[in-house]
């Protein structure tokens, strides 16, 4: 990365990451090595589609929730209070995790 220079920073699922390698796919007429690697990851973990996935981001940043936090919790779609913990692990739960659930539930289903 030398000479490159860092313009901008942003969380991103990995719907979304799957979706901007998708399209960075046309680039190249024989995708490397390393990024072929990275897209067999993404399409193997993407549990929603990109539109699907920024939505339920949308949603849950309605909710009070932090850029980051959200990310996470589309990332892995945390099926009940434990798995919310796991996410939470440095910070308090917050109050208003059954309305966390719900709207990733209706996504999983």
């Amino acid at each position: 990365m030398i000479g490159k220079k860092l313009i901008s920073e942003r969380y991103v699922t990995i719907s979304q990451s799957k979706e901007i390698f998708i399209n960075s796919r046309r680039n190249y007429e024989e995708m490397p090595y390393e990024l072929s690697c990275a897209l067999n990851y993404l399409e193997k973990f993407a549990k929603l589609s990109a539109e699907e996935a920024e939505k339920l981001l949308n949603e849950l940043r309605s909710l009070g929730l932090d850029e980051r936090t959200s990310v996470k919790i589309v990332d892995l779609l945390p099926k009940d209070e434990e798995d919310l913990k796991v996410i939470f692990y440095k910070s308090d739960l917050p109050e208003n995790t059954e309305e966390i659930l719900n709207t990733v539930r209706k996504y999983i289903e």
